[in-house]
């Protein structure tokens, strides 16, 4: 049974590999990447490679609360159903600290915030499914949070990888609270978050000032990087294996449910999350809407 599925991020690394093998198997899948030539290029080596010309392409810069609701729109003006929405889409950033327009801290933004709005957006469309699947890209990383005083934008003090650390945490509290949510509204559609393993990909090397600890991090990471075949595995998994289909808010690594570090987890925090993105939300509809 073919699916139809949104890969967010899928112009190169682990998105690019998972989008073309699933194309390759006859699903439709929806492509997204933030540069136009890069998305043009996946999307025509994914449709030769596979034959498959049920492959489309979205543009949206994701660092842009506006091009993240402009996507969504398009892909409910587009598709009467999606079955799995992959947010896939992340980076590593630098020293400084980079934040958008409604001052919503970058990574942060891409691992918590975009994934957030885009499951809310799309959720009619993954209730149309006959089992939908929300699948959040987290990482063993999370285990390294430090998430003392709920200061969701690193306002108080930054560092790259306390970013990264700590946004890799959230989404596993957003897998869990959105899991929550739609299971006392009796919806069918899960939400997992998984850790895809350590990968040569250009994750922190996309024209970013790289510090030194980072670097080395990189360095270090680089033997252990698998390749990417083994890297989509547990992606593939939670996309299609009917092993999941009824499983909701875990976090997954080798295609298993794995320890979790909750690093002070509670519900109360949890919708304290829930409320900073909304409250980003709002800003954001108040300032483009008045």
């Amino acid at each position: 049974m073919f699916k139809t599925i949104l890969i967010t991020g899928s112009t190169d690394g682990i998105g690019k590999h998972l989008a073309m093998k699933l194309a390759s198997e006859g699903h439709e899948v929806i492509l997204h990447g933030r540069n136009s030539e890069k998305l043009r290029v996946a999307l025509s080596d994914n449709q030769l490679k596979t034959g498959n010309k049920n492959i489309h392409g979205y543009l949206a810069d994701f660092s842009k609360l506006a091009d993240v609701y402009r996507f969504s729109e398009e892909i409910r003006r587009d598709f009467d159903k999606i079955d799995v929405l992959f947010n896939n889409a992340g980076a590593y950033f630098g020293d400084a600290r980079v934040a958008t327009a409604e001052n919503i801290e970058m990574t942060f933004m891409l691992s918590v915030q975009v994934p957030y709005i885009l499951t809310t957006e799309l959720m009619p469309l993954l209730e149309k499914a006959e089992a939908g699947r929300v699948v959040h890209t987290s990482s063993f990383m999370h285990h390294f949070a430090q998430s003392k005083g709920l200061d969701f934008g690193l306002e108080q003090s930054y560092s790259a990888a306390m970013a990264y650390n700590n946004a890799k945490l959230y989404t596993i509290w957003l897998a869990i609270a959105q899991a929550d949510a739609l299971e006392k509204q009796g919806s069918s559609v899960t939400v997992n978050a998984y850790h895809p393993g350590l990968i040569a990909t250009n994750l922190g090397n996309d024209g970013v000032k790289r510090n030194l600890a980072s670097r080395i991090l990189t360095g270090l990471m680089k033997p252990f990087s698998k390749d990417l075949d083994h890297g989509i595995e547990t992606g593939y998994y939670l996309t299609l294996s009917p092993e999941v289909a009824t499983i909701s808010g875990r976090y997954f690594s080798e295609k298993k449910v794995a320890r979790v570090s909750l690093k002070g987890y509670d519900k109360a925090k949890s919708q304290a999350l829930l409320a900073y993105c909304d409250q980003k939300i709002a800003a954001f509809k108040e300032a483009n809407h008045g």
